[in-house]
């Protein structure tokens, strides 16, 4: 039986919030084997979140099935107020179910996607805060260069057709090697794949050299216009499996929104080994940065261009993957 009234009712909350939310799931089972070294990697991906974000940013982490010790560290994180939100999840319900179920939970506009091995780089939030502004069309974007990945960028290639046909540039002109060989590196390419796409490759920008064409180790996106085209139902994959594919990439294609990468690296892939002198090293980098003060809420938005919304999705799918057989576009 209640007894008494509530003493919040009909008190009002403060509805002020950050516009800018950081989603990390990490799945983290044991010590041993391929996740022998995962748990240093991952506090270092926080300790350097931490050190390069500012006020405007909060932060999600969710333990994926992760072991005690993990989440014990997690834990510690929401106590100390970190972070503001820490999820728990006793079974693995994979990746892309975590971070979109979070999604919908937040209330931030802007959502920034990391895997738990990302290093932040001094810069990576106001590069991203950048990349929106300065392409108020952009939807999609990566804070590492990704030449030539323009798979899933689909409307944003429809709307870019003529930089494809008469300005394309060679990739050493617009990236550097060192970014492109540690990416490389850390997903096992060797050094030769490197070599060819820096001095042979080619690269399609639009403003500020900026990069038709993303991954999504680490990416921001426009939270809005991607919900509304993400399946409903779950997806039954853990990680990969073109599960990103479904619940990712291809809903973003679907908004006509630009996909884009930035030519300099401000985030680095670690894998699941740390290399300690490097780490190190970024480490004291990034000492005593302090970013500086902004709202991803002041950025503009364009809903797309004329021509790629004229054309119905699967038509947009089709004509690309026409022009990659007649090499209009690669």
């Amino acid at each position: 039986m209640r007894k008494g009234n509530n003493p919040n009712i009909h008190k009002k909350i403060n509805m002020h919030s950050a516009s800018h939310r950081v989603i990390i799931p990490v799945y983290i089972p044991n010590s041993e084997g391929y996740f022998k070294g995962s748990f240093e990697v991952f506090k270092i991906c926080i300790q350097s979140l931490l050190q390069t974000i500012n006020t405007d940013t909060k932060i999600s982490i969710i333990s994926n099935a992760s072991s005690e010790e993990v989440n014990n560290y997690i834990s510690e994180l929401w106590k100390s107020n970190k972070i503001d939100r820490a999820i728990f999840i006793s079974d693995n319900v994979g990746k892309m179910n975590a971070i979109i179920a979070e999604t919908r939970a937040s209330f931030e506009e802007f959502i920034t996607y990391s895997d738990s091995d990302v290093f932040f780089d001094k810069g990576w939030l106001l590069q991203t805060y950048q990349m929106f502004k300065n392409v108020p069309k952009a939807g999609f974007v990566s804070m590492n260069p990704t030449p030539g990945n323009i798979s899933h960028a689909d409307s944003t290639v429809i709307a870019n057709l003529r930089h494809f046909l008469f300005n394309k540039k060679s990739t050493k002109c617009v990236c550097s090697y060192d970014d492109l060989k540690h990416f490389h590196e850390s997903v096992g390419r060797d050094i030769q794949f490197t070599d060819n796409m820096y001095d042979s490759g080619n690269v399609v920008c639009v403003k500020n050299n900026y990069i038709i064409g993303a991954g999504h180790f680490c990416c921001t996106i426009r939270k809005t216009p991607l919900l509304k085209y993400v399946p409903s139902y779950k997806s039954n994959i853990k990680v990969s499996g073109s599960s990103e594919n479904k619940y990712l990439d291809i809903p973003f294609d679907k908004t006509g929104l630009w996909r884009l990468s930035s030519p300099k690296a401000y985030v680095w892939h670690m894998g699941n080994g740390l290399d300690k002198e490097w780490a190190l090293k970024k480490i004291e980098e990034i000492n005593g940065f302090n970013e500086e003060s902004f709202s991803f809420n002041s950025i503009p938005f364009s809903n797309g261009v004329f021509l790629s919304k004229l054309l119905p999705y699967k038509l947009k799918v089709i004509t690309v993957k026409i022009l990659k057989k007649l090499k209009v576009i690669s």
